[in-house]
């Protein structure tokens, strides 16, 4: 990971216009991320390449939390890139909308591509981002049945039974209504525990879960009681 972040804008008639937009909105792009992921606030110098058309943000007050916030934007952009129809991880609405309108600068005419870079391969903000991000900006609560894995890190019985489950993918937490006799008793047994929670969920128009009406709890073996590396390569060896 890195300190600092650029965006190169190449283009035969790139207009100060367009430039002075991707940058804008590169820099809120950036400082919006950050400020989700950081429990401190980064201090960002902005630096322009002379003679080029990259403009580079660099923290002056590097930190993990400012490599995990560079790091969170650029996979933000593969996301929306990959067609990945939800908000990336530290983005928001907002910074979802800062990518639409870098990408749209790419007409293959007077803006031929954009792209990102951490000190890595650079990461490119095709146009095709444009109708990736007005399907997250426009999109529709979902209902869905299927299953939520992560640990339940909270339970309560004050207004119905309800658990919270740390979802470590989604890094987000979502709330379980346990509907059953069964899934209130695994979800008691499975307190602070990796479970698999299955049931009827709940999707924010962003496309994230929401909550879960909990049909089945399964809790997972502890990490204590897997097999090793080795157990699991001997295993292997016994059917190859």
């Amino acid at each position: 990971m890195s300190n600092q972040i650029e965006i190169k804008i190449d283009g035969r008639k790139l207009t100060p216009e367009k430039f002075l937009s991707g940058a804008s909105e590169f820099v809120a792009m950036v400082q919006g991320v950050a400020k989700n992921i950081a429990a401190s606030t980064i201090e960002w110098v902005v630096e322009v390449e002379h003679g080029s058309a990259i403009l580079r943000m660099r923290a002056n007050n590097p930190s993990q939390e400012s490599e995990r916030s560079i790091d969170a934007v650029c996979r933000g952009v593969r996301d929306l890139r990959n067609g990945v129809r939800t908000i990336p991880y530290g983005f928001t609405r907002e910074t979802v909308s800062s990518a639409k309108i870098i990408a749209a600068l790419v007409d293959g005419e007077e803006v031929q591509s954009v792209s990102i870079q951490n000190g890595g391969e650079p990461e490119p903000l095709p146009h095709t981002i444009v109708r990736v991000a007005e399907a997250i900006l426009e999109g529709q609560p979902q209902i869905a049945f299927g299953s939520i894995e992560g640990k339940i890190v909270s339970l309560s019985a004050k207004h119905g039974y309800v658990c919270v489950i740390d979802d470590p993918l989604g890094r987000r937490e979502i709330t379980g209504y346990l509907q059953t006799d069964e899934a209130q008793k695994k979800a008691l047994e499975g307190y602070t525990k990796r479970v698999l929670a299955s049931g009827l969920i709940h999707y924010a128009k962003e496309g994230h879960a929401v909550n879960i009406t909990v049909d089945t709890i399964r809790i997972f073996p502890p990490d204590s009681e897997l097999p090793s590396l080795a157990e699991v390569q001997e295993i292997y060896k016994l059917y190859n």
